[in-house]
């Protein structure tokens, strides 16, 4: 049985779709805050609970920047959410810093459990970037 819902013009789809859009980036700050809150407890349970909400509010943001990206001129309520989205990413990155962070503080510690004397050190390259190098001797050589 569908409902008879009369058809919405292109200005009220318009609005709908800002209001929405920015309910979801709003969404998705909170999500990416509480994931680092998870990251920095280690609760890896209450992590992997929020990636579900996460990818379903990526993927309806990502079917309206398709939209908006293929209007012209973009819609000012798409270019309004652009910096609050574009701080989303950098927390995004931040978490993937801190879960690697953590991953290679759990591998070092499996190392040392078992018995393992090559100890890494992590330097930075010359473009900023952590790279990996075993040992003293790459250090040295570096």
């Amino acid at each position: 049985m569908s409902a008879n819902v009369p058809p919405m013009s292109e200005q009220e789809w318009s609005t709908a779709t800002a209001a929405a859009a920015q309910a979801d980036a709003a969404r998705l700050a909170v999500l990416l805050q509480a994931e680092f809150e998870a990251l920095k407890t280690r609760d890896l349970a209450a992590f992997d609970a929020l990636q579900q909400e996460r990818g379903e509010v990526l993927l309806r943001l990502s079917s309206v920047a398709d939209v908006a990206g293929a209007q012209s001129p973009v819609p000012t309520w798409w270019e309004a959410l652009l910096p609050g989205l574009s701080q989303c990413k950098q927390d995004h990155l931040r978490n993937i810093q801190l879960l690697q962070r953590q991953l290679q503080a759990v591998k070092g510690a499996l190392q040392a459990l078992q018995g393992e004397t090559a100890v890494s050190v992590d330097l930075y390259d010359k473009l900023g970037q952590v790279s990996r190098r075993q040992g003293i001797g790459a250090y040295l050589a570096a």
